[in-house]
């Protein structure tokens, strides 16, 4: 590949972290995905470990030299990687850093974002910006014991509650969760409790295997099973709140603004969105909702070279 310059966009939070190499011109050249990197969950070796095997993987793949990345951008949950982590990887790098909120807007194609950004992944975040006076507002994001109600996390740890109370006959709606559940873990109906036990306490179950749970319930919820539909319902009545909450801090009723939405919960569809939809048209009328889904660090390579183009190199 003939001599340019290249932009390295390192994104991650607590499901996942993931490197895009782009081009000057904003060609995708190669996507990696590695490990989660919030060091609330996991220590800052595991992240580390994490951001490189993915920073790696990109160039690798690619076959581009670390030397030729001219701009490494990041936007972690948790810790912050420089050139202490990759300046011998990327020593021409020129180091820039984003946010959370940032990667959410940009998966839509926003790069100047005037709304509010919800997060509904492993965690549940809103961000609310203002475009012409600079007023932001986060809500959410407290994490998995003080909060993240509507997030994929809570979803499968009531699933996993309901299971329970299905199981011993104390639900009082019919519901095939526990057959869900047997079959996500491969457990036998007549293990289900001994095994379900033994995940949750001794192995232990990840956040991210909790969270991994809400396809399981949203699929189920597609189907028709009424308690999957409750649980679900739940979620989406909280993610909506949460969105509405931060919409209030700084939009009037009348006022035009992005709510973007991204995160794996998004892929139940309506299920998950036609509570925030409705909620969304019954307060804010001029509001637009949109959905991210370009990849999260290809998404910030394009805020990147939106913010500082790159000049190719003959």
């Amino acid at each position: 590949m003939s001599p340019s310059n290249y932009l390295l966009a390192l994104e991650g939070g607590g499901t996942r972290s993931q490197a895009a190499l782009l081009d000057a011109r904003g060609n995708i050249l190669y996507v990696c995905d590695s490990t989660d990197v919030n060091t609330n969950f996991v220590s800052f070796e595991q992240a580390q470990h994490a951001v490189q095997a993915a920073v790696k993987g990109a160039l690798d793949a690619a076959r581009v030299r670390g030397e030729d990345v001219k701009v490494f951008v990041s936007a972690l949950v948790g810790p912050r990687f420089g050139p202490e982590t990759f300046g011998e990887l990327c020593p021409r790098a020129v180091f820039r850093y984003y946010s959370e909120r940032d990667v959410v807007f940009a998966r839509a194609g926003i790069y100047r974002p005037h709304g509010v950004a919800l997060v509904a992944a492993t965690g549940a975040t809103a961000f609310g910006m203002r475009a012409d006076d600079g007023r932001q507002a986060m809500f959410g994001g407290w994490g998995s014991l003080l909060g993240d109600e509507g997030s994929a996390y809570a979803l499968g740890l009531e699933a996993l509650r309901a299971a329970v109370r299905v199981f011993e006959g104390r639900e009082q709606l019919q519901s095939r969760i526990v057959q869900a559940l047997c079959e996500h873990f491969q457990l036998s109906p007549e293990d289900f409790r001994h095994g379900l036990i033994y995940l949750a306490y001794q192995k232990p179950l990840s956040r991210a295997e909790i969270g991994g749970l809400a396809a399981v319930v949203t699929r189920l919820a597609a189907e028709g099973d009424p308690l999957a539909r409750r649980i679900t319902a739940q979620a989406a009545a909280d993610l909506a709140a949460l969105a509405l909450h931060a919409a209030r801090q700084l939009f009037s009723p009348a006022e035009r603004f992005d709510v973007v939405v991204a995160g794996g919960l998004t892929n139940a569809g309506e299920l998950i969105l036609g509570s925030l939809r409705a909620e969304l048209a019954r307060a804010y009328p001029q509001a637009e909702l949109k959905i991210g889904v370009e990849a999260p660090a290809a998404a910030l390579g394009r805020l990147a070279l939106f913010d500082s183009p790159l000049e190719e190199e003959a």
